[in-house]
C-alpha cells in the first residue's frame, strides 16, 4: 500500500530504539498520567507502520515519535486538578519548545546519532503540533512532517490509548480539531484508510457515552 513517492526505508536498530525509548519513558511519566506513555508508544506503532508502505528514515522518524511529547513531564501539567482539551492547549507551545531542548540533550548524552539527524529529530519534536504551518509543505519535500503528523494523530485517537479527556472534550477534540484541522492533512495511503477506521471507532465510543 505504498505511495508513488516511497523513499528507501532505513531502520532504527532495535537496541539504540530500547535506549530512546527508555529515556523517553523517564519524561513520559511525569507529564499527563497514563496517556503519554500510551499515546507514544501507540505513534510508534503507527510510525513503524507507515514507514512499511511509504519508506523512510525510522532513525529518525521513529525517535522523533518517541520524543514528541517528553515537554509535557518538564511542565507543570501534571499539577492540574483537570486535565482537559482546554487545559492541553493552554501547554502545547510550551511542551514543543521544552520538549525539543530536551530532545537535544538526551541525544546528545546518547552519542549514537549525528548532527544532522539531531538537528532533524529536534526540528521535529518542536513543530510536530503546528498542523497550520503543514497546509503549506509539499509532501515530498517535507515528508518527515507529514508522517509524523499522521503516526501522532493516528495515536490520540486509537480506543487502546486510556484518555484524560472527558468524554465531552473527547467529542470536542473530534468536531473541533480533529476531522477540520488534522485529519485533511493526511497524505499517505496507509494513513488515510487507518484514520477512516478510528474515526469510526472514535465516534462510535463517544457517542456511545454521551
Amino acid at each position: 500500500m505504498s505511495a508513488p513517492t516511497a523513499k528507501p526505508f532505513i531502520p532504527l536498530d532495535q537496541g539504540l530504539e530500547q535506549k530512546v525509548k527508555n529515556e523517553a519513558l523517564t519524561y513520559l511519566k511525569k507529564g499527563k498520567p497514563v496517556w503519554d506513555v500510551y499515546h507514544a508508544l501507540k505513534s510508534v506503532e503507527y510510525m513503524k507502520e507507515l514507514l512499511k508502505h511509504e519508506g523512510g528514515n525510522g532513525r529518525i522518524l521513529i525517535t522523533a515519535t518517541y520524543l514528541l511529547n517528553i515537554g509535557y513531564g518538564l511542565t507543570n501539567i501534571a499539577k492540574e486538578k483537570e486535565i482537559g482539551f482546554v487545559t492541553v492547549l493552554k501547554f502545547k507551545q510550551q511542551h514543543a519548545i521544552l520538549g525539543s531542548q530536551e530532545a537535544e540533550k538526551v541525544l546528545r548524552k546518547m552519542g549514537d546519532f549525528t548532527e544532522e539527524e539531531i538537528k532533524e529529530i529536534t526540528r521535529l519534536v518542536l513543530v510536530h503540533d503546528e498542523w497550520w504551518n503543514t497546509y503549506t509543505k509539499d509532501f515530498v519535500k517535507n515528508f518527515n512532517d507529514f508522517m509524523v503528523t499522521e503516526a501522532d494523530t493516528l495515536g490520540m485517537i486509537d480506543p487502546a490509548v486510556p484518555q484524560n479527556f472527558s468524554i465531552e472534550d473527547q467529542k470536542k477534540f473530534l468536531e473541533e480539531s480533529l476531522l477540520p484541522f488534522r485529519a485533511p492533512l493526511f497524505k499517505t495511503l496507509y494513513g488515510k484508510v487507518k484514520l477512516k477506521e478510528l474515526i469510526g471507532k472514535a465516534m462510535e465510543q463517544v457517542e456511545g457515552k454521551i
